[in-house]
């Protein structure tokens, strides 16, 4: 799948540097612009470089949310991702209607955060690699949508989504692995990988155990059952 290439729209400098900062931290996509208005947004939109918007809606020349009606009105193929304090039910009803892939209220996680890039690149390589679409496949793609499945079985912390990432990468990985192994084939980071890792283990999924040496700290090792 080709970088997926993202602008930052963001007033706050040191608010755009940790948003810069969580982005770069997940694989797969590049900072190509960051804008600190409504207007330099849109000129560098222009220029058709972009894929995803992380955005503000407070901005000092235009709300966000009238900059995405300006650049849905204009055509362009980009999707939002709103990181703003705002959660008053006008701008939250507007960014739904105007189909923002995402909403995260400020102060936030970078667990949210990540989770959310992850769900989007799994979006694009999808889209990008099919050619027609089953129910199941939309359902999926559309936030799973007339699934199922309760999310409110799931813990504080672990998401449907990133668990069948987790999910699919187990079932990659010649048994046993390690936690490095597991890290590097998801793109997490090792806090969040061996979250969902060790929730795999206390569903009776996996088997965790320690590989110890002579030298250095022990290797945590997963390990399939059956």
């Amino acid at each position: 799948m080709e970088t997926i290439k993202v602008m930052i729209v963001e007033d706050d400098f040191m608010v755009a540097r940790i948003n810069r900062k969580f982005t770069e931290e997940v694989d797969g996509f590049e900072i190509v612009k960051v804008a600190l208005n409504g207007q330099d947004a849109c000129s560098f939109l222009k220029g058709g470089l972009v894929d995803l918007i992380i955005l503000d809606v407070y901005l000092p020349d235009i709300s966000g949310i009238e900059l995405i009606k300006q650049i849905r009105a204009g055509d362009y193929p980009v999707d939002f991702i709103l990181i703003t304090a705002a959660h008053d039910h006008d701008t939250v009803a507007n960014s739904i209607r105007f189909g923002v892939f995402d909403y995260i209220i400020k102060p936030f996680e970078f667990s949210r955060f990540e989770e959310s890039l992850l769900r989007y690149r799994k979006l694009k390589s999808t889209i990008g690699t099919s050619a027609e679409f089953d129910q199941d496949k939309l359902n999926e793609l559309l936030a799973g949508k007339a699934s199922k499945e309760d999310p409110s079985a799931l813990p504080k912390g672990i998401s449907r989504q990133t668990l069948r990432l987790v999910e699919d990468a187990v079932a990659s990985l010649q048994s046993p692995f390690s936690l490095d192994d597991a890290t590097r084939r998801l793109s997490f980071s090792r806090i969040t990988a061996r979250r969902y890792l060790d929730y795999l283990v206390d569903q009776g999924r996996l088997i965790k155990s320690f590989e110890y040496k002579k030298i250095g700290r022990p290797t945590l090792i997963y390990s399939r059952k059956g």
